[in-house]
């Protein structure tokens, strides 16, 4: 089973410079790719995922297939009702969320800045943040932090949550912000969708292919960008309820049970075609 694409990213593998986890990606790129075409069979996440790792591999001689991961059911969230933005205050904001670990792909920094952006013109919104820490990454986002929100004033970063508890922090945001650039398949992306949140999402990697059209999309690497797209959700409670019930309906498919009837079928689709 193929679940990470940092080592088939060359650009994204390259945001890591000359470190250990550079090195570390580019062996697992060599000991997958070759684990991978020695398999009898292997299954990817998601189309994108297959795609990515095939030009890395050249075409694999065993069977391949498509079997997303499930969901944990605690985190659906019905949608809820919608409101303008004026009804928001700075006592009372709008809470943008974005849960990921802070690492050279996420681009939590860019997303600090079209936050910024959005301020500037009048809008009470606050970005919480939570997630563990890749330090190079964390030492990018505090400096962002300390040009754009010196006083933490409405930048929160609320470091690694229990697994337990996370769907408690998407219970209480108001967007869903995920901007990630390189991902198999964004388990986080797909808590966002069953939270009932309307969800802004980078336009990289397999996103487009989970969320499909029930979000609004951005280059993760340009914070006007960003803002745009965050400020037509804001500026719209009509579009926010669209699409967060769009989500949440798309992301039903995902579930263990349907994760486990395709996997268990693959695995008896490889083993009849070795007794044969």
């Amino acid at each position: 089973m193929s679940q990470t694409l940092l080592p088939f990213e060359w650009q994204e593998l390259r945001r890591y410079g000359g470190t250990f986890t550079s090195l570390k990606l580019l062996l697992l790129r060599f000991t997958q790719s070759r684990s991978f075409r020695g398999a009898d069979g292997v299954i990817f996440l998601t189309e994108y995922a297959r795609q990515t790792v095939l030009n890395v591999t050249g075409k694999l001689s065993g069977k391949t297939a498509i079997v997303h991961h499930g969901l944990n059911p605690r985190f659906q969230i019905t949608p809820k009702a919608q409101h303008p933005i004026r009804d928001y205050t700075e006592s009372k904001p709008y809470r943008l969320t974005y849960v990921s670990i802070i690492d050279q792909y996420k681009h939590q920094w860019h997303v600090v800045e079209a936050v910024q952006t959005l301020r500037t013109e009048g809008l009470p919104v606050v970005l919480d943040l939570v997630g563990p820490v890749y330090p190079p990454a964390f030492d990018r986002l505090q400096g962002a932090i300390t040009r754009f929100d010196p006083d933490g004033l409405w930048v929160h970063y609320h470091g690694a949550v229990s697994y337990d508890i996370l769907h408690q922090i998407y219970a209480e945001a108001d967007i869903g912000v995920f901007a990630s650039s390189c991902e198999n398949l964004p388990i986080i992306l797909l808590e966002t969708m069953a939270a009932g949140l309307p969800v802004v999402c980078s336009n990289r990697g397999p996103m487009p292919e989970v969320l499909g059209d029930a979000g609004l999309y951005f280059n993760p690497e340009n914070p006007v960008d960003i803002a745009d797209a965050i400020r037509k959700f804001v500026l719209s409670p009509e579009l926010r309820s669209e699409m967060a019930e769009a989500s949440f309906e798309r992301c039903q498919q995902y579930s263990w049970k349907r994760c486990a009837t395709h996997t268990f079928e693959f695995l008896r689709n490889i083993s009849g075609s070795q007794q044969h």
